[in-house]
């Protein structure tokens, strides 16, 4: 397998291009030539493992001078990453700063589980469902009224400003915004430093893609990839999916979201889950959890399943159900797809990406936009304790049985089939920036190649009756409704 297939792509962008996308992706960066130098006590790290093992002609490692000792020195981070995984933290420099980071990392950077710094996870750090901090002063006014999605349980109200989030670790934060960067930029291994800025915010200092794998801590990392990629068989008979995607309860007579955990238990088919951070003892998102299965149909029918059983225990009739992208302001709701059986991989996410999430874009709501880039952004993943991975960039599907039905038959196909789907239109600069800006204009334009792709998948026949509808809604430049009530679709009958 590749390993940063999208290499051109980096080597072709501009340090401000690539400062640009990262930004555009939700991380900070400071890679313009003079923006180091503004960061007080900046210390140029060490030359990166890849430069000491793959060029000869460096010699004499050597750090930059240091400032005066009066001088406060950012902690900073080296992340070592190969196939989106973490393999070592490297604590860099010292100061007040190193002292209150390690205190949160145990210490060393690294795992306590004695499995020498390898870490195993990745994605992102929260869930999905609430207010960017961005929106958290309108959202501190939702008990007067002022905010139409406010809790209808004022001792529900979340608090965004508590520490809960600290309890998450910050080895966890380091990853994610490691892996993220390197993903964004078209890579999936190599070195990220990533300075501290205080209040749980990392910048990205430097980046250096791996180009070799055969060097330090990547050599067994490669060979342990090769080994598991070479166990699939031709369209993974073995692949296993499920899902969860979520909706939201409104009382439309107040625009008041209902706590899901009013009727739903935490666990079973029909579920509720947590919400912003700092969100005081409820779970306002509802999610649907179907039992996972083979075959997209049968998975389908567990998800109806599902609904019937939300249906049943939701007993107020008079609730409306809402999914979508963000059915209501500050609310970003996800269509999370779970998938074992296969190997997670930079080319897998990135086939989800352009043949999946960028024709699902074109039929979202114009609302469901303002969920990006605190969530939906490219290549968005979680491992799970499956053994799996949960793929997380799509808004909930539900809003459709129809959209949900395209949008299950599709990933399963792609996932099947991903090695022979090759085009990456979302490695264009100008379609990344569409992406995260919502310009479906320029998005519809790259959709017709995808397209015959798919068409030419073996597997293609089967799921085409549920995915034909999808493209001709995408021909036709239509659009999902998230202020409708999805209720009736899904449990009375009703046809959408």
């Amino acid at each position: 397998m590749q390993i940063n297939e999208g290499l051109k792509v980096y080597d072709s962008l501009t340090l401000q291009q690539r400062e640009a996308r990262l930004r555009r992706s939700g991380v900070e960066a400071v890679l313009v030539s003079g923006e180091r130098g503004k960061q007080p006590g900046w210390i140029e790290p060490k030359h990166s493992m890849v430069q000491r093992e793959t060029q000869a002609s460096v010699a004499n490692d050597r750090r930059n001078p240091l400032p005066p000792a009066s001088t406060h020195f950012r902690q900073s981070y080296r992340i070592i990453v190969f196939n989106l995984t973490v393999l070592e933290i490297l604590p860099l420099g010292a100061g007040s700063a190193m002292k209150v980071a390690a205190g949160s990392a145990g210490g060393t950077g690294r795992e306590a589980d004695g499995a020498g710094g390898r870490q195993r996870s990745g994605g992102s750090q929260e869930a999905e469902g609430g207010p960017s901090q961005e929106e958290a002063e309108t959202d501190r006014n939702a008990d007067t009224g002022e905010y139409g999605a406010a809790y209808e349980d004022a001792a529900a109200a979340p608090d965004y400003w508590s520490q809960a989030g600290e309890r998450r670790g910050i080895l966890k934060l380091l990853q994610s915004v490691a892996i993220r960067a390197l993903y964004g930029l078209g890579l999936d291994s190599g070195e990220v430093v990533l300075a501290a800025l205080g209040d749980r915010r990392y910048a990205v200092e430097r980046i250096e893609p791996l180009r070799s794998a055969r060097v330090g801590p990547y050599r067994s990392a490669a060979a342990s990839l090769a080994r598991s990629v070479a166990l699939e068989q031709p369209g993974r008979p073995g692949l296993l999916m499920g899902m969860d995607p979520e909706f939201l309860l409104l009382r439309e007579s107040t625009g008041r979201v209902v706590p899901a955990s009013r009727y739903l238990p935490t666990d079973g088919v029909a579920g509720c889950d947590a919400g912003p951070s700092g969100t005081r003892g409820v779970f306002p998102v509802a999610e649907l959890r179907p039992q996972p299965r083979r075959e997209p149909r049968a998975l389908l029918a567990q998800l109806m399943s599902a609904a019937r059983t939300a249906d049943r225990l939701i007993a107020d009739r008079s609730l409306r159900w809402r999914a979508g992208g963000m059915p209501l302001r500050g609310w970003a709701l996800g269509g999370h797809l779970h998938f074992s059986g296969v190997t997670l991989s930079a080319p897998l996410l990135r086939a989800l990406d352009n043949y999946l999430a960028l024709p699902l874009l074109l039929l979202e709501d114009a609302r469901a936009g303002a969920r990006r880039p605190r969530y939906g952004v490219l290549g968005d993943f979680r491992h799970q304790p499956h053994g799996g991975f949960e793929y997380r960039t799509l808004p909930s599907f539900l809003v459709s049985p129809v959209i949900a039905k395209g949008a299950v038959h599709l990933a399963h196909l792609i996932v099947s089939h991903y090695e022979d789907l090759p085009l990456r239109p979302l490695d264009r600069e100008d379609l990344h920036a569409a992406y995260y800006s919502g310009d479906k204009a320029l998005l519809r334009a790259a959709f017709p190649p995808l397209a015959k792709q798919l068409r030419h998948l073996s597997g293609y026949p089967c799921a085409a009756p549920c995915i034909e509808p999808l493209f001709r809604f995408i021909a036709e430049e239509r659009t999902w409704d998230e202020s409708r009530d999805i209720r009736a679709l899904w449990c009375g009958g009703e046809k959408g």
